[in-house]
């Protein structure tokens, strides 16, 4: 079942092409904070858990077993989902249940991935299903677009733009000349604040280790390409009816991949793309994570290696609870 809050951006991004603000009264821990968004996002925001359910009609043999060990934490691949085995022959859980009926494949077990429970998609929303193997565990740990990501956001980038593309040359075109366009002329006017305004020493700027600038770029994956098969479904399942759209999508990523939401067809315009960029560039109105909207992906990083331990943002103080209202910037249009 959806919250109220994505019930109500659902409905503002669905009735817009042009932009617009959505003021969402939201009960939040937060104090005044100039730090931009995407900083506050990558220093303070640890990614939620995927839940992988493993679903077979009997016990899992050796191979399957050796398979899923790819999953388990290590310094470099820290584990990114939680995993639950199900033996549907003995379970009584009747959504387990309805996962095999619906994704089983005979008798080979299969993965059956759910966002995570804390985000603006259903919890029971399934992000992505495939057959239990090698091969697909390596395609869910890790693609090359994710590792890119990554390696952007290590770089400073401020927001990564996933364009999916449609599979029409001259729409998919014409959707990358918008956005590179667009994103150019954001990292122009765009303003940081300064360390006066941020409330910091300017040194403290030059012992980061993730240098803080404004930063956009775009990444292009193909809709059919087999290893980013996850990626997409995670993409194009996080809203109900994405799926019935032929045509070029982006999504805004930043902080630790968080996805902010689709853009889709003619709304990837100048207008959407100036307010996306203007919020994550804006100052952290609301901290507490669970109250923006969007949902993070699954990215094979240690973050908290990456970003190091000189932080510009504060943590969020305990104990206030005054209400705030977050403006959200204007997202997806129906072609």
């Amino acid at each position: 079942m959806e919250t109220a809050m994505s019930n109500f951006l659902r409905a503002k991004l669905i009735c817009s092409v042009l932009p617009a603000l959505c003021l969402i009264a939201v009960v939040s821990a937060v104090v005044a904070c100039e730090v931009p968004v995407f900083r506050y996002a990558l220093e303070r925001w640890n990614p939620d858990q995927y839940r992988l359910l493993v679903i077979a009609d009997g016990p899992l043999d050796n191979n399957h077993l050796m398979a899923l060990k790819r999953l388990e934490g290590t310094p470099e691949s820290p584990a990114a989902a939680a995993i639950k085995i199900h033996d549907v022959s003995k379970s009584k859980d009747a959504f387990v249940q309805k996962l095999w009926k619906t994704h089983g494949n005979g008798a080979r077990p299969v993965m059956v991935a759910l966002y995570p429970e804390r985000s603006s998609v259903d919890p029971e929303q399934v992000a992505f299903t495939s057959d239990l193997s090698d091969t697909s565990i390596e395609h869910l740990v890790s693609s090359p677009a994710r590792q890119e990501i990554v390696r952007r956001m290590s770089e400073g980038h401020s927001a990564v733009w996933i364009l999916v593309e449609s599979g029409d040359a001259e729409k998919d075109q014409a959707a990358l000349k918008t956005l590179q366009e667009q994103i150019e002329k954001d990292a122009e006017w765009l303003k940081l604040p300064s360390p006066e305004e941020m409330e910091i020493k300017p040194e403290l700027l030059g012992s980061t280790k993730i240098r803080l600038q404004i930063q956009f770029s775009v990444v292009s994956v193909r809709r059919d390409d087999p290893k980013e098969q996850f990626l997409i479904d995670c993409l194009l399942n996080s809203e109900s009816d994405l799926r019935g759209f032929d045509e070029p999508m982006a999504f805004p990523i930043f902080g630790r991949g968080r996805v902010l939401y689709a853009v889709v067809g003619q709304g990837i315009s100048a207008d959407t793309i100036r307010e996306a960029s203007s919020f994550i560039v804006g100052p952290c109105s609301c901290q507490v994570k669970e109250q923006n909207p969007g949902f993070d992906l699954l990215l094979s990083c240690d973050w908290d290696d990456l970003v190091g331990d000189t932080f510009i943002s504060e943590p969020i103080p305990e104990g206030d609870s005054e209400p705030r209202l977050l403006t959200v910037p204007a997202g997806r249009a129906k072609p």
